[in-house]
């Protein structure tokens, strides 16, 4: 049988630029471990520094992508495993003592925090977290319409993809189904509706325009095919570190709460003390339906998401077993390590004041940063998280100088990508940094700024 001729079409990225020549022959291109030329190959870590295979050190100051706030602690891993050598594995139908053990830990964090009674499901990264979620949603509220932010990051799975703010988290795969409906960016310094006293009566009403005016997308209350959830982040990591102002996010909350929808707070990157207290929804007085929590819950030592649904969403009757299901999601190495970490923060004395030092040491090393240098436009500091707003779109060329400065034998630093917002340099250290260690990282970041502001005299 004669085969049809087919025209091969040249691949979207036919070749390799330049600045990433370094990428392996043997690792996909859109490993964003290589967007720097070369990438750092680390052999050890310990507290918040990291080695590489040519004896250069660096701080890490931004956590391992917001996972470590306990720093780099093989200790850890050792007691984890020493939990855990019993039942190394098990199939994932089996039930455990490991697994009640951590479950029963997390619903009651999650009810002192909440003062409501609730379930736990396990999953594996945050996205997988967050359709978890969105399962529990749906057995709940249906397949409507859903409310997100501009700005917010949610995933890169084909289905978080679609709640992620970016457009370019789904090029390659389309827009999908999902509908969904986006408010402004809920940034006070980039709001049209700001004035010197923080939000006003204009950005109150556009709040709770949509469900009352169907121009906005969202339906009305009663409508066939109701709004189903509204989904947020207590501080906007990769739109910036844009911090809602607490008034406003509780007005849209209680407005879409009156229209039958489910509220659903992603904790990833917020939760365990990152932004002051242990979750990041404490911060605004407001209360979930759901909660999405991941990152720091291992440490970064293993892939794991929690999810707490309010009684009754999982309630078996609701979310039958069966409804969901991952091979991995409760596998016993993750639990050991959740048990593990969750130990060390209980034996932690004062571990929210301990953070509120590192809160104050961040403050005065920003508003430093920013008097000595013009670039850094404004500073805020939420937490153990310090938000550098820049003059222009240099976040990443001053994080390309952070980690370079390595070759010249001082230590290195790793600083965070905001993603979307590439006019802000954002700090999240080790919860446990130490003064003297914070003391490294501020001058290391004068050098930079030094460093870039001699390149490019005109930012």
């Amino acid at each position: 049988m004669t085969m049809p001729h087919i025209t091969q079409q040249p691949p979207v990225h036919a070749a390799v630029p330049a600045a990433h020549a370094s990428v392996p022959a043997f690792l996909s291109g859109g490993d964003f471990t290589y967007r720097w030329d070369p990438a750092p190959v680390f052999v050890r870590a310990e507290g918040i520094r990291l080695h590489d295979d040519q004896g250069r050190v660096y701080l890490d100051a931004e956590a391992a992508n917001g996972t470590a706030g306990l720093g780099f602690d093989a200790a850890l891993a050792t007691e984890a495993a020493r939990r855990v050598a019993a039942v190394p594995t098990l199939p994932s139908f089996c039930e455990s003592a490991l697994r009640l053990r951590v479950s029963r830990r997390l619903a009651d964090r999650f009810e002192a925090a909440t003062g409501a009674a609730g379930r736990v499901a396990f999953e594996l990264g945050g996205a997988q977290g967050m359709e978890l979620a969105m399962r529990i949603v749906a057995a709940n509220r249906g397949n409507g319409p859903v409310v997100t932010f501009q700005g917010s990051y949610h995933g890169r799975s084909p289905y978080t993809a679609q709640l992620s703010a970016d457009a370019r988290y789904r090029e390659l795969l389309g827009s999908g189904s999902l509908d969904v409906v986006r408010l402004p960016y809920p940034d006070c310094r980039r709001c049209p509706h700001r004035t010197a006293s923080g939000c006003n009566p204009a950005c109150a009403e556009s709040a709770i325009r949509p469900g009352r005016e169907s121009v906005t997308g969202v339906p009305a209350a009663g409508s066939p095919v109701p709004l189903a959830a509204f989904i947020l982040e207590p501080l906007l990591n990769v739109g910036g570190m844009a911090l809602p102002d607490s008034d406003h996010l509780r007005r849209l909350v209680d407005h879409f709460r009156s229209l039958g929808a489910l509220i659903v707070v992603d904790e990833i990157f917020t939760g365990m003390y990152r932004t002051g207290p242990e979750w990041g929804f404490q911060l605004h007085g407001i209360e979930p339906d759901i909660i999405v929590a991941s990152k720091g819950l291992t440490n970064g030592l293993s892939a794991f998401s929690c999810v707490w649904a309010r009684e009754p969403l999982a309630a078996p009757d609701v979310f039958p077993p069966g409804t969901h299901s991952s091979t991995y999601a409760a596998n016993p190495w993750s639990l050991a390590v959740v048990d593990t970490v969750l130990d060390r923060y209980e034996a932690w004395d004062d571990r929210e004041g301990a953070v509120r030092a590192l809160s104050a040491r961040l403050t005065s090393m920003a508003e430093a940063l920013a008097a000595d240098h013009p670039v850094i436009a404004a500073v805020q500091v939420v937490g153990a998280v310090a938000r550098l707003e820049l003059s222009g779109p240099y976040a990443p060329q001053l994080r390309a100088i952070a980690t370079d400065r390595a070759a010249t034998g001082k230590p290195g630093l790793l600083l965070a990508s905001t993603g979307m917002a590439k006019d802000v340099l954002a700090l999240h250290p080790p919860l446990i940094t130490t003064e003297a260690e914070l003391a490294l990282i501020h001058e290391g970041l004068d050098e930079v700024l030094r460093t870039f502001a001699s390149r490019t005299p005109a930012a």
